[in-house]
């Protein structure tokens, strides 16, 4: 090598020891001594713990937070000497992700993310892990995380597992059906779960019915995007084959809640009301509760124009009940739903009957003030009408075949008084008997104005036949009440929409399908045997000749002729519920009138108690 190229090799080396050097110095610049992780010590813990919970302390009146199990946890914390119900150390970022996506998810049952301190957890536990905070902070940021966490945990557990309010205390005078004894429920039951991840989500709802009604509840919150214009109604009915201007918006309407595809509905005219439109326009109505004959009127229109935030509610609140109380797992069963006026059979977890039934009727608007005023008072014509039929439970254990019909007080006075008025031979036309103690009175020597007496002294009994009040069949089930689901010669009302219209027992459209559900299994009766009884007419001769052969076996014990008690070999379970919004058995959401008023006072309580 020569001369110059030993001067450029020299040169290169320095460049790069200049490099390497500058390298070494800037590095040691940056690496400074580390912030150092703060240990957690327990102690320390504490003492923020116990500051926070002590009578003395601000710190929760200045954050303004209301911790709803307040006094509990000061127990409880005071009971494990303030250490930590969650937060061990200041590294468990994973598990308050974890609750935090529960707790957030609380709207996907219809509750307030912001009952469970969601924002609050983040923050505090977020302050917490700044690591450059002096620790006296960095414990007390956890401890408000860990309180706040506590809290939330115990209220989102019981909201899910017994729902937001106890229906006995809302509904006092109505709700029957059973719940979970609040004596019996271990309120801190998850503050003592290893895995608590695993507890809340094995709580949740596991019904097909509840997670269905989840499914439409996200639906219906996209629609709050939409557009909703108002339809309006012209008192004039819009039948297919009319042009009206407001056709164009319902069609918007039904393509917004999935009953028509108009990418697929070829129409010339939007404002032609056109055969394309009457089969969704049916469903939409049969879906509502309405009568399905595809005629426009101000009923249609009314539901036409229910809001986005309307179906929310009314999803909400039935998911509510659903927490209630949850008879899915009862192998089978009979349902009453009041706002649709139907019973279903359930056997097995599948529905496989349904039928029209008609329920009480509704109180009178000013029920409340009458009843206060009757309770002053104390005189029965001060007394408000209630025929509302109660949400209850009950299981059938017998039928009775070709009934008597011992007419109440309340309806001798206020009925039966009327139609005496009115006709005097108004009781001997409908196969009514009149008794004074055992004393048989004919019914044209009555006095009419005995029969309005605050206790009549009369007993009221109409003899079995076809004009019945109970028809041929009731279906008897034990409740304080005394309602009980039975056949009826009224056949006209089963054509209502609504079908509030009883005195608080259950009309039911098809009695005969319900007995012979029940007589499935019956080691003597038959349904053909029972048709016999009661007067209907049986084809199957041989049917005839052995009902013949075995009626006085059939009958035994019993001394009337015509009245027969059929005891069941096995009792069926009878729920009497009220909701308003479900998913069917194809998946459609259906939605019903508050046909009592409940919905209204159930939302009024958990709006003003900022529960939903």
């Amino acid at each position: 090598m020569n001369i110059l190229g030993l001067k450029y090799l020299f040169i290169i080396c320095q460049v790069l020891l200049f490099l390497l050097t500058a390298c070494e110095q800037k590095e040691t610049v940056i690496d400074e001594k580390p912030v150092e992780k703060l240990k957690f010590r327990s102690a320390d813990f504490q003492i923020n713990m116990a500051e926070l919970l002590s009578d003395g302390s601000s710190q929760l009146n200045d954050k303004n937070i209301t911790i709803f199990y307040l006094d509990t946890l000061k127990h409880l914390y005071s009971k494990n000497n303030f250490t930590p119900a969650f937060l061990k150390n200041f590294e468990m970022k994973g598990l308050v992700d974890s609750l935090l996506v529960i707790l957030g998810s609380a709207d996907e049952h219809g509750l307030n993310p912001e009952l469970y301190h969601f924002k609050e957890i983040s923050e505090e536990f977020n302050k917490s892990d700044v690591d450059t905070l002096e620790a006296i902070t960095r414990y007390s940021y956890l401890a408000n995380a860990d309180l706040f966490l506590s809290d939330a945990v115990l209220r989102y557990s019981y909201h899910i597992r017994y729902g937001l309010v106890n229906p006995k205390t809302l509904f006092p005078d109505s709700y029957f059906l059973p719940v979970v004894d609040s004596l019996k429920r271990n309120l801190l039951e998850p503050l003592s779960q290893k895995n608590i991840i695993k507890y809340l989500n094995d709580i949740l709802p596991k019904s097909k019915k509840y997670k269905n009604l989840q499914t439409a509840l996200r639906k219906f919150k996209k629609y709050r995007e939409a557009e909703w214009e108002i339809i309006p109604y012209k008192d004039k009915k819009i039948e297919q084959g009319d042009r009206d201007s407001s056709v164009i918006t319902i069609i918007d309407r039904l393509n917004i809640l999935g009953f028509l595809d108009t990418a697929k509905l070829k129409m010339e005219d939007l404002t032609l009301y056109d055969s394309l439109l009457i089969d969704p326009l049916k469903n939409f109505q049969r879906l509502h509760g309405l009568n399905d004959d595809g005629i426009i009127g101000k009923n249609t229109i009314e539901k036409l124009n229910t809001s986005p935030e309307d179906y929310i509610n009314k999803i909400k609140l039935s998911l509510e009940r659903f927490r209630w109380s949850d008879y899915t797992d009862t192998s089978k069963y009979f349902l009453v739903n009041i706002p649709d006026f139907r019973l279903y059979i359930v056997d097995d977890g599948k529905e496989i009957f349904n039928t029209k039934v008609c329920t009480g009727r509704k109180r009178p608007p000013n029920y409340q003030k009458q009843l206060e005023k009757f309770k002053e008072t104390k005189d029965w014509k001060d007394k408000p009408e209630d025929w509302e039929t109660p949400v209850l439970y009950g299981n059938i254990s017998y039928m009775v075949l070709n009934p008597t019909w011992s007419v109440p007080e309340s309806i001798i006075r206020e009925e039966i008084f009327q139609k005496v008025s009115e006709d005097s031979a108004y009781l001997l036309n409908h196969n009514f008997k009149i008794y004074l103690d055992t004393l048989e009175i004919h019914p044209l020597e009555l006095q009419v104005s005995d029969l309005s007496t605050e206790e009549v002294e009369y007993k009221i009994i109409q003899d079995p036949w076809a004009g019945n009040a109970l028809g041929r069949i009731k279906f008897m089930f034990p409740n304080r009440f005394g309602v009980y689901l039975h056949d009826t010669p009224s056949r006209t009302p089963f054509n209502y929409s609504n079908r509030a219209v009883s005195h608080g027992c259950v009309r039911v459209e098809k009695p005969l399908t319900l007995a012979e559900f029940l007589l499935k299994d019956h080691p003597s009766w038959n349904i053909d045997f029972l048709k016999i009884e009661i007067g209907n007419k049986v084809e199957d001769k041989t049917k005839i000749a052995d009902y013949k052969k075995q009626r006085s076996k059939l009958r035994k014990n019993i001394q009337d002729e015509k009245t027969t008690e059929l005891f069941l070999s096995q009792k069926v379970p009878l729920f009497i519920d009220y909701y308003t919004a479900w998913v069917d058995v194809n998946g459609e959401i259906n939605f019903r009138d508050d046909v009592y008023g409940k919905d209204k006072i159930l939302f009024e309580y958990l709006e003003a108690k900022k529960l939903i």
